[in-house]
C-alpha cells in the first residue's frame, strides 16, 4: 500500500472516529430535547401545546434574524485561519462576532416585544399569546449568544463542546428545573418560556468558559486582525442556509396557527418533533464535517472534499433509515408514548419521514457549499427551497391540515438538498451517493474474488 493510500485511509478513519464521537454527543439530545418535548406535550395538553409551539416556533425564526449566520461564518473563518497558521486573528475575530451578534439579537428581540400585541391579534387572531410572545423574546439574545459561542467552539474542532452548547445543554438543564414545577402542576405556556431564558442564560455561561479554556491552546501570534466583512459576507450568505432550515423547522407551526386551529397545530408539531430524530443524526455527523470541509477547501483537497462527504452521507444513511422505517411503519405507537390524543398526526408523521430519508441522502451538502467559496450558489438555492416551502404551505396546509404542512415540509427539504448536491457535484465534482455506490461495488468485487480464491 502506498502512502498516499496510508494516508487517505488514516483521514478516512479519523473522519468516522470523529463523526461517530460527535453522534455520541449529539445523541444526548434525545433524553434531554425529547424529554423537553415529553414535559411539554405531557403536562400541557394538545391545545396548549399548540399554542406553546406556535410562540417557540415564531421565537425560533426570529432568532436566526439575530444571528445573520455569522456563528456559522465564525466556524469557517476559525478553521481557515488555525489551518493557514494565522492564529493570531482567532481571538479578535471572535470578538467581533460577539458584538455584531449582540446588537442584531438586541434589535430583534426589541422589535418582536414592541410588535407582540399586534402580531397575536392581527396575524395570528390569538391574543391570549401576546404575553407569552414577549416572554419568548426574552430568550433570543442569551440563546444568540450561546450559539456564537458554540460557533466559535467548532471552529477550534471542539465538536462535541460544540455540540453541546448548541443543542443539548439548555433542554438538559431546562427538564432539570421543570419536572418539580410540573409535579405541582403549575408548568404553564408562561412559565416554560421563561424557564427557556434561563435555560439558555445559563448554557450560555457555561459555553463562555469553556471558549475560554480552549483559546489558552491557541498561539497569540503578531497578524492583523480580519476585517468583520469576513464574517458579514459569508455569514449572510451562510445565513440564507440557516433561514431556510429554521423556516422548514418553524414555518408550518406558524402557518398552521394561522389557518387551523391549536389543535391541529399541537398535532404537527409533536409529529415533527419526532421526526428531528433523524435530523439529530444528520446534524451530528455535519457538525463533524462542516470544519474539515473549510479546511480540505482551503488546502484546495477535492478529492479529500469527496471522500468525506460520502462518509458522512453513508454513515448518516446507516443510521437514519432504520428509524425512518420505523416511522413509516408504527407511526401511531411512537406518538402515542407523549399522551393520549397525539397519534392522529401518524399521517403527518409519515410524510415526515418521506423528507428525513430525502434529508440524508444529501447530508451536509449545502453546508459543504456554505464553507467554500460558492456561499452565492448556496444563496440561490435557499430561495428556491423556500420558495418552494411557503408555496407549498400556502396551498397545501388549507386544504390538508397537518398533512398538507408535512407534504410542503418534506418537499422543500428534498429540493433544497437534491439541488445542493447537483451544485456540488458540477462546481466542485463532489458526488457522495456516486463514491458511496463505487465503495460498495468494490468491496463487493473484492468480496467475490477472495471467495473465488478460496475455492
Amino acid at each position: 500500500m502506498s502512502e498516499k493510500e496510508k494516508s487517505t485511509g488514516r483521514a478516512g478513519a479519523s473522519m468516522i472516529r470523529g463523526s461517530l464521537v460527535s453522534l455520541g454527543v449529539r445523541l444526548l439530545d434525545l433524553p434531554s430535547r425529547y424529554g423537553f418535548h415529553l414535559l411539554i406535550a405531557a403536562w400541557l395538553g394538545v391545545v396548549e401545546t399548540g399554542s406553546f409551539y406556535i410562540v417557540f416556533s415564531t421565537m425560533v425564526t426570529l432568532a436566526g434574524f439575530g444571528r445573520l449566520g455569522i456563528d456559522q461564518a465564525l466556524t469557517r473563518q476559525i478553521a481557515i485561519d488555525l489551518s493557514s497558521g494565522q492564529s493570531g486573528r482567532v481571538r479578535p475575530i471572535i470578538r467581533r462576532a460577539f458584538l455584531l451578534v449582540l446588537i442584531a439579537s438586541t434589535a430583534v428581540t426589541v422589535l418582536l416585544a414592541a410588535g407582540a400585541f399586534a402580531l397575536a391579534d392581527i396575524i395570528l387572531k390569538k391574543p391570549e399569546l401576546a404575553v407569552p410572545l414577549v416572554l419568548g423574546a426574552l430568550s433570543m439574545i442569551p440563546q444568540n449568544l450561546g450559539a456564537t459561542l458554540a460557533g466559535a467552539l467548532a471552529g477550534l474542532q471542539r465538536v462535541g463542546y460544540s455540540q453541546m452548547i448548541y443543542s443539548w445543554l439548555w433542554p438538559a438543564i431546562f427538564c432539570a428545573a421543570a419536572v418539580p414545577i410540573a409535579l405541582t402542576g403549575n408548568l404553564k405556556v408562561s412559565s416554560t418560556l421563561i424557564l427557556m431564558a434561563v435555560s439558555f442564560a445559563v448554557t450560555a455561561l457555561i459555553g463562555a468558559f469553556l471558549l475560554k479554556r480552549f483559546l489558552r491552546e491557541v498561539p497569540r501570534t503578531d497578524e492583523p486582525p480580519s476585517s468583520a466583512l469576513c464574517l458579514i459576507k459569508p455569514g449572510l450568505s451562510l445565513f440564507t442556509l440557516e433561514l431556510t432550515k429554521l423556516l422548514i423547522t418553524s414555518a408550518p407551526a406558524i402557518v398552521l396557527g394561522i389557518v387551523a386551529s391549536t389543535y391541529e397545530t399541537g398535532l404537527f408539531a409533536l409529529a415533527w418533533r419526532v421526526a428531528l430524530v433523524v435530523n439529530l443524526l444528520i446534524s451530528g455527523v455535519t457538525g463533524m464535517a462542516v470544519p474539515k470541509f473549510a479546511s480540505l477547501y482551503a488546502q484546495r483537497d477535492l478529492a479529500g472534499l469527496d471522500r468525506n462527504a460520502a462518509q458522512a452521507v453513508g454513515l448518516v444513511l446507516c443510521l437514519a433509515l432504520p428509524v425512518a422505517a420505523a416511522m413509516l411503519l408504527f407511526p401511531e405507537h411512537l406518538l402515542a408514548l407523549f399522551g393520549t390524543g397525539y397519534g392522529q398526526g401518524a399521517a403527518a408523521l409519515r410524510v415526515l419521514a418521506l423528507g428525513q430519508i430525502a434529508a440524508a441522502c444529501f447530508t451536509a451538502m449545502p453546508e459543504l457549499l456554505g464553507m467554500t467559496s460558492y456561499t452565492s450558489v448556496l444563496y440561490r438555492i435557499n430561495f428556491v427551497s423556500v420558495a418552494v416551502l411557503l408555496v407549498g404551505l400556502a396551498v397545501l396546509t388549507p386544504l390538508e391540515g397537518s398533512v398538507g404542512a408535512a407534504a410542503a415540509t418534506s418537499l422543500a427539504i428534498a429540493v433544497n438538498g437534491a439541488v445542493a448536491a447537483w451544485a456540488a457535484h458540477r462546481l466542485l465534482g463532489v458526488f457522495p451517493l456516486r463514491t458511496l455506490w463505487r465503495w460498495l461495488r468494490e468491496r463487493r468485487t473484492l468480496r467475490t474474488e477472495s471467495r473465488n480464491n478460496e475455492h
